[in-house]
């Protein structure tokens, strides 16, 4: 069962801001927290700055988990200060440290609640609290527990709910569709409650159906009750939710997963969302992702129900449920295939059909082609039968291209066919052929013919169903009508005969409550029977009442038989079984009354006017009062005990005594021959408490025994008392035999079996009223006048009164005995069963079943064979069980038998259990096995032959209609066979199932075995795998390694039925390795190696090359050179391997690999070391190997030949800042090492320059540069060899001054001369000159006109009048340039020279026109990346000077664009256009009579 939790508003102990002693603030603001759900409540109105109030960054998640597992929630906090945090929930406290446990983790910053072992009533909703001094949050998480098994403390629970009218909790609604498990035997006819479940969450349409499947043909009653159960459901859902509608029922996705979906808003966001199957709830995930099997997501107002991995034990009936309102039912039917689809073979444009035929109607079926969805369309037809059980598709006109898989899918189920379209080979080339009008295809079978088959069977059940529901109709209205006459009817009228009158009162039973039968006129009560069995009154033959009223048991109360005017009463019996009054011949009363017993509270018979009282019998046993012939008192009341409680025998008049027995042992009186008392009384064992054997008139007393044992009263031959009472015993208390007027009781006695009076000769009276007991109280046999109780008898087994005869107990001397007696057997059902005892003696003897004589007949027979005695039941029933007791004379033995049946399986489960587990090496494996709930049933695990136990990888569970077997992280070792055994005290049965584990195959057996070797081929052999991993071997791939080389090539693979391969591409002489890997569908085998390298033909190796020569030697390389081999022995040769050994040593070392060979005849060998002495050998490589090594080389020492200075690759020129360091680094090669010395300009440098020295390098640090220092250095290396000479130029610098005042003057009309004062700096710095830049108010931007200038002047050209020109002068060094020197504007008339006309007077022609364009600008759009050209035609006299603009900025000195003005024609050239190429271009012309301008926009495409 499912613990759902209760979310209230309320708060216990322990939860909200007062658990741990907050100080419980309430004034606050409310703040929003980034984390749905969270709830801040921040204590003052403005933090300060650096402080915060807490908050969740990661806050708990709701937990759905089972019982007995660990349950845990995680939160993540933030907060300055640190914030404490507290645990709580809603209804309950958690300060209990062994349930609820809060821990914190300062690395991760996480606080965990934990509950280890988590049990159903922790359910609940859970508070957690983070609070420092400026706030608090808080937020609620969900704790669903799932009960496992059945709890024994749930029953009385509920009743004591009952008792303290907490109707709530007993009365809280549970899903209508109870689980199989608990669905109780429905009624001939009624209708399932799945019925209206469906009704209320269908449409419209579909009652007709609904109705249909269910048998149900009344509409008008079903729409009138429909209504009601709406309204009521209706109002019952408005307490939770709103809006609910869109209800769409389970069906089938595309991708294989089963979904129903519904739309409402929850009036409380913290209800509860429950979802069942079959009445039995599931857990679902909503923020676990797909790990569990059902998922129930929100998206908005709607709620998806989705399930993955469909199997057929999906199919059911599901409920969503809000708290405990029922919203919405759905059947989840799963169909099968009764004829699948087949395949397909269709000629070019021919349509082509597919049809089944499904075993119950089904409105759509999914179809899916090539593993896409089809719909009903132009390319597709879906046909549905009208009994919905044929459905086909029709692929038309059908393509080359439409050939593939077709499925057809139901629920889970599904077939698939291949579609082969032929094309037409007649059809003429390039032309579409004509549709066909024929159709390919079907299924080849009778279609119609099994639909019409499966509607039979589909009908029939409906009819069925309807005859069920109207013959369930009938028989209520027949008894409602048989109800009236009832009422008026008098219950006693015509049935009393002569004076009797019989009275029926108020009967509560099930069963029949009887008035007895009588002879007089005296009256028979049975009235007040609330027992399930029978009351009845007893027989009597004069005048008296016996009254079997009260009677409260499930069994029999009866009142005794009478031939006097005595009473007999059995009333008041509360007991299961059956109380009775005693058989009575005078006017005494046999009272069997106020039995509360299970089992037989019975009086004795008396035939005197004694008094047999077997009454108050509490004991489980029986109770009886003995045998009397005397006016004595037999009694075997009030006996506790679980065993067997004895009086001992007596001869005297003493007593007895073995009461009080609580013991489980044995409690026994002593044996005494006089007067005296041996008591074995107040023993609390389980065993016997017995009292003494007296021979005189003394007491003997087994009462009061508790023992679980046998309490027996003594057996006496005088007057005195034998007593078996007040034993509580399960067993059998009885009352002893008695011969005169005395009384015999067995009365008290509580037992479920049988409490019963003695049998009396006299008049006394027999009472065996009261009897509580479960078993068998019985009073003891006397035959004086002596007292013989066993009353009171609590006990399971027996307490009883001894057999007195006046003589002591028979040995098994010479006397009568029972060698083999009766012992407790179970007998199957249907079967024989033989039950045997056997005397010392040929005696005859009597059998007894629950305290009735048996005789042969009805199936039993009772056989003697000498001293033999046999009872055998034919065919064992139910009602066959019960005690049976064989009686010889004073001799007894008894034991139990029950029926039953060995368990035994379903034969659907056991097929189903009987099919092999195939998993995965690493995988689990599972069994499960459903069997019927049975008592004392073993379950037992075994894998072959050996018994499993939980723990470790096992992990066994047992549920009481199931039990399953877990094999976690299964190896290949664990396949074999899976057993499981049902075992009860009847027998056993056992199923097995076969767990196979797959796993790749082991490698194949070796060795590699070389069958043949030549020089063209190499042929292997090797043996299969030990193990093939659970699946064939499929083939085996073989790889080959060539020696000397690491890379590994796969040569091909050969069937698993060959096991030898033939490599037939090698080449002679080498050597090969090879490796053999075995293949199953679950991968490759670890590999099978070859010992050795297998070689090619035969080893042919070269002759020795010539001796090595020394080429040249230095520190770090010896340059070597040899002659190939005289003899290569026919072998051409691949490379040489080169050997060195080290003066003074005896070692070779190689230089280069054998799979590396040296191909030319010369090397250079690298790894020497400075100044040591080497000599070299070589060897000739072929496909064999290395041949025979060469003679050694001369010695030859690694050290550089002398040589002159020679300077590497220096720099003739450098230059440095003042003020900085230089630094001039020379490079050189000598041998032996040179003398190195530095000049300055020839002389010899001072003093504080330092020079340092290293081997091939000298370096001059200037440390602190000055001006002066530049000069021309001079570095000379000088050895014994010869001398070097190299030099440096080197010049310090700054940043050189500003020239002097900036002059204009125009000389010529358009030119200017501009001229400047030298720099200072020009002087000192022969490598100083000018730059010059231009500005005019035009462009109004600075560009350079003239640079590299070594003289003072520049001439301007191409001065404009109307333009106002500024000029600005640098000077430059190596260092950079200097600030400029500004020249004054220029652009004023008074600049320009007069120019005088000489008096010559002529009519002149002007030719000057202000611009203007002729051919404009065009719009572009040119792609990224690609070249434009932008043209337009200006004219203009003067000619006008042209700019360019883009987005009004001048981009004439702009190096991205190639500008160009020819005769007017003005050009613009980009290389490659870029993005912020894109704009408004512009042209200006302007000369001195005005402008004109034109524009045009470029875009640029991607």
């Amino acid at each position: 069962m499912f613990k759902r939790t209760k979310v209230t508003d309320g708060t216990a102990t322990g939860q909200g801001p007062d658990a741990e002693n907050w100080d419980g603030k309430e004034v606050g603001f409310r703040k929003k927290s980034k984390v749905p759900g969270v709830m801040i409540t921040q204590y003052i109105e403005k933090l300060p700055e650096g402080k915060s109030h807490p908050d969740f960054t990661r806050k708990p998640i709701a937990l759905t988990i089972q019982e007995g597992k660990f349950a845990f929630f995680k939160a993540i906090v933030t907060g300055d200060p640190k914030p404490t945090v507290v645990w709580s929930r809603n209804n309950g406290d958690v300060s209990d440290p062994a349930r609820y446990q809060s821990k914190y983790d300062p690395n991760s910053n996480e606080h965990t609640f934990e509950m280890p072992h988590v049990k159903p009533d922790q359910a609940d909703t859970y508070k957690c609290f983070a609070k420092n001094e400026y706030g608090q949050a808080m937020v609620t998480v969900v704790l669903n527990v799932i009960e496992v098994g059945f709890k024994m403390t749930k029953a009385p629970q509920q009743q004591a709910e009952v008792a303290n009218c907490n109707f709530k909790k007993v009365l809280k609604r549970r899903s209508k569709v109870v689980p199989k498990a608990e669905e109780p035997e429905k009624k001939e006819g009624e209708i399932d409650p799945k019925f209206w479940e469906l009704l209320m969450s269908a449409d419209k349409k579909d009652y007709e159906r609904i109705c249909a499947e269910f048998g149900v043909t009344d509409f008008r009653w079903m729409l009138k009750k429909l209504n009601e159960m709406k309204r009521e459901r209706e109002e019952e859902q408005a307490e939770f939710v709103k809006n609910l509608s869109d209800l769409k029922p389970i069906h089938i996705n595309a991708d294989g997963t089963a979904s129903f979906e519904l739309e409402f808003d929850l009036l409380d966001p913290s209800s509860s969302i429950y979802l069942y199957k079959d009445g039995e709830m599931i857990p679902y995930t909503k923020e676990l992702g797909d790990k569990m099997k059902h998922c129930l997501r929100k998206v908005g107002r709607k709620y998806i129900f989705s399930m993955r991995d469909l199997m057929p034990e999906d199919a059911g009936f599901y409920q969503l449920d809000v708290e405990d309102v029922n919203m919405f039912s759905t059947d989840f039917k799963m169909v099968d295939f009764l004829v699948k689809i087949q395949e397909v073979k269709a000629m070019e444009r021919e349509d082509a059909v597919f049809e089944c035929v499904i075993s119950a109607p089904l409105s759509k079926l999914m179809w899916f082609g090539k593993n896409m969805p089809l719909e009903q369309g132009d390319k597709y037809d879906i046909e549905v039968s009208e009994d919905k059980l044929i459905h086909r598709l029709v692929v038309k006109d059908c393509m080359v291209v439409d050939k593939g898989i077709y499925a057809a899918c139901a629920g889970i189920k599904s077939c698939n066919a291949w579609l082969v379209v032929e094309a037409d080979k007649g059809a003429p080339k390039g032309k579409k052929t004509a549709r066909k009008t024929t159709r390919a295809g079907g299924s080849g079978t009778d279609l119609q013919k099994v639909a019409q088959e499966q509607q039979q069977i589909l009908d029939k059940e409906r009819e069925e169903r309807k005859e069920k529901i109207k013959a369930a109709r009938e028989a209520a209205a027949e008894a409602a009508a048989a109800e009236e006459p009832e009422k008026t009817a008098d219950s006693g009228a015509g049935k009393d005969k002569g004076a009797a009158v019989k009275v029926e009162r108020i009967g509560h039973s099930a069963g029949k409550a009887s008035g007895g039968a009588k002879q007089d006129g005296s009256h028979a009560d049975a009235g007040g029977g609330h027992s399930a069995g029978k009351a009845s009154g007893g027989a009597r033959k004069d005048g008296s009442i016996a009254d079997a009223g009260g009677g409260h048991s499930a069994g029999k109360a009866s009142g005794g038989a009478k031939q006097d005017g005595s009473h007999a009463d059995a009333g008041g019996g509360h007991s299961a079984g059956k109380a009775s009054g005693g058989a009575k011949q005078d006017g005494s009363p046999a009272d069997a009354g106020g039995g509360h017993s299970a089992g037989k509270a019975s009086g004795g018979a008396k035939q005197d006017g004694s008094h047999a009282d077997a009454g108050g019998g509490h004991s489980a046993g029986k109770a009886s009062g003995g045998a009397k012939q005397d006016g004595s008192h037999a009694d075997a009341g009030g006996g506790h005990s679980a065993g067997k409680a004895s009086g001992g025998a007596k001869q005297d008049g003493s007593h007895a005594d073995a009461g009080g027995g609580h013991s489980a042992g044995k409690a026994s009186g002593g044996a005494k021959q006089d007067g005296s008392h041996a008591d074995a009384g107040g023993g609390h064992s389980a065993g016997k408490a017995s009292g003494g054997a007296k021979q005189d008139g003394s007491h003997a007393d087994a009462g009061g025994g508790h023992s679980a044992g046998k309490a027996s009263g003594g057996a006496k031959q005088d007057g005195s008392h034998a007593d078996a009472g007040g034993g509580h015993s399960a067993g059998k208390a009885s009352g002893g035999a008695k011969q005169d007027g005395s009384h015999a009781d067995a009365g008290g006695g509580h037992s479920a079996e049988e409490a019963s009076g003695g049998s009396r000769q006299d008049g006394s009276l027999a009472d065996a009223g009261g009897g509580h007991s479960a078993g068998k109280a019985s009073g003891g046999a006397k035959q004086d006048g002596s007292l013989a109780d066993a009353g009171g008898g609590h006990s399971a087994e027996e307490a009883s009164g001894g057999a007195r005869q006046d003589e002591p107990l028979a040995d098994a001397g010479g006397e009568p005995g029972i060698t083999s007696g009766l012992s407790d057997i179970h007998a199957i059902r249907g079967q024989p069963a033989e039950l045997t005892v056997k005397m010392n003696t040929d005696c005859d003897g009597a059998w007894f079943k629950d305290g009735e004589p048996l005789k042969s007949g009805g199936g039993i027979s009772i056989t003697k064979d000498a001293n033999i005695h046999k009872l055998t039941i034919h065919s064992c029933r139910d009602t066959d069980s019960g005690l049976l007791r064989f009686v010889s004379g004073d001799l007894s033995t008894e034991g139990r038998i029950t029926v039953g049946d060995v368990p035994e399986f379903d034969e659907d489960d056991l097929h189903k259990f009987s099919k092999p587990v195939i998993v995965r090496v690493g995988q689990n494996a599972a069994f499960k096995m459903p069997f019927q709930p049975q008592e004392s049933l073993t379950v037992s695990w075994f894998k072959d032959g050996t018994e499993l136990k939980d723990g470790g990888g096992v992990k066994i569970v047992r549920e009481p209609n199931h039990s399953r077997l877990l094999l976690r992280d299964c190896l290949r070792s664990d396949s074999g066979e899976i057993k499981i055994q049902l075992k009860n005290p009847f027998g056993a049965v056992e199923a097995t199932s076969q767990l196979i584990v797959l796993d790749r195959p082991g490698p194949p057996e070796g060795p590699v075995e070389t069958v043949e070797t030549t020089s063209s081929v190499i042929e292997i052999k090797w043996n299969p795998p030990k193990d093939d991993g659970g699946s064939a071997v499929t083939n085996y791939i073989i790889e080959r390694q060539e020696r000397g080389h690491s890379l590994w090539t796969k040569l091909g693979d050969v069937s698993a039925e060959k096991t030898s391969f033939r490599d037939r591409n090698v080449t002679h002489g080498k050597k090969y390795s090879y490796r053999i890997y075995a293949e199953n569908p679950q991968g490759l085998s670890d590999s099978l190696e070859t010992a050795d390298s297998i070689m090619a033909g035969i080893m042919i190796l070269s002759g020795p090359p010539g001796k090595p020569k020394v080429v040249s030697t230095s520190k770090t390389c010896i340059n070597l050179t040899w002659t190939p081999p005289e003899d290569d022995k026919g072998v051409p040769i691949i490379g040489y391997q080169v050997e060195k050994r080290k003066k003074d040593t005896n070692q070779w070392l190689a230089l280069n690999a054998i799979n590396e060979p040296i191909e030319d005849v010369n090397y250079a060998v690298k790894d020497v070391t400075e100044g040591a002495e080497y000599e070299f050998r070589v060897s000739a490589i072929n496909e064999s190997g290395a041949g025979d090594a060469s003679p050694p080389s001369a010695m030859a020492c690694a050290k550089n030949p002398n040589m002159r200075p020679c300077f590497k690759d220096p720099e003739d020129f450098l230059v440095v800042r003042a003020g900085n360091s230089v630094r001039v680094k020379i490079s050189y090669e000598a041998e032996p090492p040179p003398h190195i010395t530095w000049l300055k300009d020839d002389e010899p440098i001072a003093p504080w320059i330092n020079v340092i020295n290293t081997e091939g390098m000298s370096q001059l640090v200037i440390p602190s540069s000055k001006r002066s220092d530049s000069a021309i250095y001079t570095i000379k290396a000088k050895n014994s060899v010869g001398e070097a000479f190299f030099d440096v130029e080197v010049r310090v610098t700054d940043e050189p001054k500003c020239p002097g005042p900036v002059e204009l003057e125009q000389t010529v009309y358009g030119k200017v001369a501009v001229s400047w004062v030298p720099s200072p700096d020009q002087e000192l710095d022969d490598r100083l000159y000018y730059v010059v830049s231009q500005h005019d108010s035009n462009t109004r931007m600075w560009k350079t006109v003239a640079d590299r200038l070594f003289a003072n002047t520049y001439t301007a050209h191409n001065i404009l009048p109307g333009i106002e020109y500024h000029f600005r002068v640098y000077a430059k060094n190596d260092m950079g340039l200097s600030d400029p020197s500004q020249s004054p504007t220029w652009g004023a008339n008074s600049n320009r020279v007069p120019i005088s006309s000489n008096g010559v007077s002529s009519m002149e022609i002007s030719f000057e026109r202000p611009p203007s364009i002729l051919v404009p600008l065009k719009v572009h759009t040119p792609p990224k990346g690609y070249q434009l050209y932008m043209t337009c035609a200006v004219r203009g006299c003067p000619t006008p000077n042209v700019s360019w603009y883009l987005n009004n900025t001048c981009i004439n000195s702009d190096k991205n664009y190639y500008i160009t003005n020819s005769c007017g024609v003005c050009s613009m050239y980009i290389l490659r256009v870029r993005e912020n190429d894109g704009g408004e271009y512009r042209v200006v012309a302007v000369n001195s009579l005005g402008k004109a301008e034109c524009s045009t926009k470029l875009t640029v495409r991607d």
